[in-house]
């Protein structure tokens, strides 16, 4: 390891992020990365990133790693209390497979380049541009999740608490019968409220509905008639790359989002011929 660090740094260059994003992929079908320009209240700062990641991606990053640098000067607490903020609501809200790994890390250095001193008003606009970075490569992890064919953006809405939002949301996006029925192209509704329901033991949901692309396909746990027309809607929805999916448990108002990819055969293919 420490001859490869040596035969690496000597190929060090400023243009060399390409090779960099090479570099950490596995079986990741494309690179990721992004970088934005910020207008904060102190001055212009640079923020970029680049990830790698398409399986074992739950329920805590499992197997990704992401590299992010800013020229703020900005201090370590603050950068530290940021990244952690936001890491909760973007890398930790999508799923892949439902699997885990011990390997994962998210780094962000901070190297004052920019000579912009932030100011309480400027590091709250550095985390907004954080979170927009950070959501941006975690959704490039779910669209090359392993065999993949769709992102699925769910909001559980109507919870009885923070809590159960999360896990409700977590059972639904880590279901494996909710993948492969997307990836199947079928808006099975009784699969996810299954899995909602397997969260909440002891408890009814009767005045459960869910919306897929707008359309409701069950309501008050039962399954919705649809018209002719409703039912072509539905089809075209279910057919595009990205697809919307709208839980409402009718029991509070506390609510979860989150990000999945569906299921098919060439994970199968990809996990099962892989060997040690």
């Amino acid at each position: 390891m420490e001859q490869g660090i040596a035969a690496a740094a000597t190929s060090l260059q400023a243009t060399g992020g390409a090779d960099f994003l090479a570099s950490i992929m596995t079986t990741d079908r494309f690179p990721k990365a992004c970088a934005l320009e910020v207008e904060t209240a102190d001055g212009v700062i640079r923020v970029g990133g680049c990830a790698k990641g398409a399986g074992m991606i739950a329920p805590a990053m499992a197997t990704m790693l992401c590299f992010i640098t800013t020229d703020a000067a900005v201090s370590p607490g603050v950068i530290r209390s940021l990244l952690r903020r936001v890491v909760g609501r973007t890398f930790n809200r999508v799923s892949v497979d439902g699997q885990m790994s011990t390997n994962d890390c998210v780094f962000l250095l901070a190297g004052g380049g920019s000579r912009v001193f932030l100011s309480p008003a400027g590091a709250a606009q550095l985390g907004a541009a954080l979170h927009c970075l950070l959501l941006r490569l975690a959704l490039m992890m779910v669209a090359d999740g392993e065999g993949a064919t769709k992102v699925v953006r769910l909001r559980v809405r109507g919870a009885a608490s923070d809590e159960e939002a999360r896990m409700v949301a977590r059972a639904v996006a880590d279901s494996s019968l909710v993948k492969t029925a997307m990836y199947g192209c079928d808006p099975n509704w009784g699969r996810v409220l299954s899995a909602a329901g397997a969260v909440l033991p002891g408890r009814t949901l009767p005045n459960v509905y869910l919306e897929i692309g707008g359309v409701r396909v069950a309501n008050n746990s039962r399954g919705v008639k649809l018209t002719a027309q409703a039912a072509s809607v539905l089809k075209e929805v279910m057919a595009q790359r990205e697809v919307d999916m709208l839980l409402h448990l009718g029991a509070g108002r506390s609510h979860e989002e989150v990000y999945f990819s569906d299921l098919g055969h060439e994970y199968v293919a990809i996990n099962s011929e892989y060997s040690t």
